[in-house]
C-alpha cells in the first residue's frame, strides 16, 4: 500500500495575538476520522474526531498547557468532549482532567485500573482490561496491550487497515510481549517524550511504522540514540515542539498528514 504523506507549511506560530496556527481542515467524509496530536508546552494530549462532530480526548496534558490546549480546541470549534481516555496517571497526562470534566460535558472516562476517581459522580467510568477491546465508534477500536505496575497503558488503535500504537512504557522489557500482539503499525506514539530506550531496533523492524510522534516535555531529556535509531530506520520523526500540532486524517485504507511546520525528522536542538 502506498502511503500519501502531505506536509504543509502553515502560518508561523509567532503571530499576534499569540494564538496557535490551526490549518483549515476539510470536512470529514463519513468514512474518515481525524486524530490530532497537540503541540503543547508540556505533556501529552491527542484528539479523535469523526464526521458526526464527536470528540474523544486521549490524555489531557499538564496543567501548564491548559491555555494552549484551550486555544487549539477553540480554533477547532470543540466545546464538548464525549470521552476521555487516560493512559498514565502522572500530571503530564492528567493535569487538565478536572478542567475538561467541568467545562466540556464529558460523558465517559476510560482509565487505568489503579487510578482513583471516587470523587466523580456524573461521569461514567470504565477501567482498562488487558486484551479486552474497546469500541470507541463504529469500526474504531482500541485494545490495551500492556499495563505497568504504575498503571501506564500501551494500546493499539485500529481503523480499518490503519493502526496507531500508543507506546507508554519506555523500557525495552515490554517489547517481546508487544511483538506477540502487534505487526505493521502505521503510526507510533513514542513513550515518555522520547526519553527512554524503547523502541529498540528489533521492535522497530517488527512493527515497521511510517512515522513517529514525540510530545514535548519540559522535564524529560530526549534520548538522542533513540532518535538516531528512528531516523536510521527511515521513520519520519515528528517532534511536536518543532513540527507543531500534527493532524492525521484516516480513512480505512490510507492517511494524510498536515503539520504546522515542514521541519521534521531532525534531531532536537
Amino acid at each position: 500500500m502506498i502511503k500519501r504523506l502531505f506536509c504543509c507549511l502553515l502560518l508561523s506560530l509567532l503571530i499576534s495575538p499569540p494564538l496557535l496556527a490551526i490549518p483549515d481542515i476539510p470536512k470529514l467524509n463519513a468514512d474518515e476520522l481525524d486524530i490530532i496530536f497537540f503541540n503543547v508546552p508540556h505533556g501529552e494530549a491527542s484528539l479523535l474526531t469523526n464526521h458526526k462532530g464527536e470528540h474523544i480526548l486521549v490524555n489531557t496534558a499538564s496543567k501548564r498547557s491548559q491555555k494552549t490546549l484551550y486555544q487549539q480546541l477553540s480554533k477547532l470549534h470543540v466545546d464538548k468532549i464525549d470521552k476521555i481516555v487516560v493512559t498514565n496517571q502522572s500530571e503530564e497526562y492528567t493535569g487538565n482532567l478536572l478542567y475538561f470534566l467541568e467545562h466540556y460535558q464529558v460523558e465517559k472516562l476510560i482509565i487505568p485500573s489503579n487510578m482513583n476517581v471516587e470523587f466523580l459522580e456524573a461521569v461514567e467510568v470504565e477501567t482498562w482490561k488487558l486484551n479486552e477491546e474497546f469500541s470507541l465508534w463504529e469500526d474504531v477500536n482500541i485494545r490495551p496491550l500492556d499495563e505497568t505496575k504504575d498503571g501506564d497503558i500501551s494500546f493499539l488503535m485500529r481503523y480499518g487497515k490503519e493502526s496507531i500504537l500508543f507506546l507508554n512504557d519506555k523500557e525495552t522489557t515490554i517489547e517481546q510481549k508487544l511483538i506477540e500482539q502487534t505487526v505493521d503499525v502505521d503510526i507510533l506514539k513514542v513513550a515518555a517524550f522520547g526519553s527512554g530506550h524503547s523502541p529498540s531496533q528489533n521492535f522497530l523492524e517488527h512493527i515497521d511504522p511510517y512515522i513517529s510522534i514525540i510530545f514535548p516535555s519540559q522535564t524529560h531529556k530526549i534520548n538522542e540514540s533513540l532518535i538516531e535509531r528512528l531516523n536510521a530506520t527511515w521513520i519520519d520523526v515528528y517532534f511536536l515542539k518543532q513540527s507543531g500540532t500534527v493532524f492525521v486524517r484516516l480513512s480505512k485504507n490510507d492517511y494524510e498528514i498536515l503539520t504546522e511546520n515542514s521541519s521534521v525528522s531532525l534531531l532536537p536542538s
